[in-house]
């Protein structure tokens, strides 16, 4: 009798159930683990800040403080034209970083395979989703598996997060977190509080401050006061 090769977990039930943030934050870590990839930020594509800035990602698994060096290290990788043209890109592309930041005691990315793949929303909205980690470079075949479980993950977002985000509309969630912040409370006192993880309340507070237009916490919980969100 022969098994049945296992469906992973990010193209599994999990995916038609997602319906939250830490939810989306599960698939894209498993596809990225599927994949050899320690790494991962979907990010909305800046033409401003090409590829994008610390306050267009949507969901990482990298910690708040290592993002500009993320950001940095992909830029190494993919070459300057690839990086400032990336709002230009239709296909997935890729690249090594090397050794740039070598001087710090401890740089994660030094030496990572980076995959950028291109995603778009039906109103032409550009994200990507970026994979990094200590790997081979991915051949066409895996990329175009990578590419197709990706879209399949990004058109449960959009359907159940995404649109609610483009209406402006704070969820309960995100007000909740933006009342915290008020108060004065850290992410990781918060995630504390609510039972959640660290990264899913700054994914919160990143939409959150998206929705409102904010450049930082001390913003956003400025105009979340002001509007009247909280209390």
């Amino acid at each position: 009798m022969t098994n049945a090769a296992a469906v992973p977990f990010h193209t599994g039930p999990e995916l038609s159930r997602a319906i939250n943030r830490t939810d989306f934050f599960r698939l894209f870590k498993a596809a990225a683990q599927h994949y050899h990839f320690d790494n991962f930020a979907l990010a909305r594509i800046s033409e401003a800040n090409a590829p994008f800035g610390e306050r267009e990602i949507v969901i990482t698994n990298i910690a708040e403080r290592r993002v500009p060096l993320f950001v940095r290290m992909l830029k190494e990788a993919l070459g300057a034209l690839k990086a400032k043209t990336a709002q230009f890109l239709t296909t997935p592309v890729y690249g090594k970083s090397g050794s740039i930041g070598a001087d710090l005691v401890f740089n994660e990315f030094n030496g990572n395979t980076f995959l950028l793949i291109p995603l778009f929303t039906p109103e032409g909205r550009r994200y990507c989703l970026v994979l990094s980690g200590i790997r081979s470079e991915p051949d066409q075949g895996e990329i175009a598996d990578v590419l197709l479980d990706a879209m399949r993950i990004f058109d449960k977002l959009y359907e159940e997060i995404l649109t609610q985000e483009m209406s402006g509309r704070l969820t309960q969630r995100e007000a909740e977190i933006v009342k915290w912040t008020s108060e004065g409370k850290t992410s990781a006192e918060i995630a504390i509080i609510l039972g959640l993880s660290e990264h899913t309340v700054n994914s919160h507070i990143t939409a959150a401050a998206r929705k409102l237009d904010a450049v930082n916490r001390v913003h956003m919980v400025a105009i979340a006061l002001r509007n009247g969100l909280v209390s």
